[in-house]
């Protein structure tokens, strides 16, 4: 047999817990990274100036003091995207960038054959910049040197 003072300290509690609880299953703050890098599995590429757009489809594969960066569809070698491999040891290197079909743009850099590429780090994102020779995709019968800058966020 219920009495009532239990039975309202129920009902008084249930009342009181409904907030709180209700507190507790609101979503978190959307993560806002600071200036200058980008949120985690995501990258931007610029090609001679112009906007190549932002991807969400990016891995990081860390090998010793070497970090393998590529976007675009893993199942497709031939699909638009980058690759780049950054050392980092006691400076930040840029030892390979790949571009493929990108802006309309297709080439690479390698360190030691000619062009150039730097990079830095704000936070977990990588911020490559230089030049690649390759050829425009529409013309790809004349080579040309294009401008790249890559950040990516692993």
């Amino acid at each position: 047999m219920y009495t009532r003072w239990p039975l309202g300290a129920l009902l008084a509690c249930t009342v009181l817990a409904a907030p709180v609880l209700a507190g507790c299953s609101s979503q978190p703050p959307e993560y806002q990274p600071p200036p200058g890098a980008l949120v985690a599995g995501t990258a931007q590429v610029t090609i001679n100036g112009q906007d190549a757009g932002t991807t969400e489809s990016v891995q990081c594969d860390p090998a010793g003091s070497l970090m393998m960066m590529r976007t675009g569809d893993p199942d497709d070698p031939q699909a638009p995207g980058i690759s780049a491999m950054v050392a980092s040891g006691d400076e930040l290197v840029v030892h390979e960038v790949g571009i493929r079909d990108l802006g309309g743009f297709t080439g690479s850099y390698n360190d030691g054959l000619g062009g150039e590429a730097t990079v830095t780090m704000t936070g977990r994102t990588y911020d490559i910049a230089g030049t690649a020779d390759g050829f425009e995709t529409g013309n790809p019968s004349f080579r040309t040197t294009g401008t790249f800058q890559i950040k990516i966020a692993c």
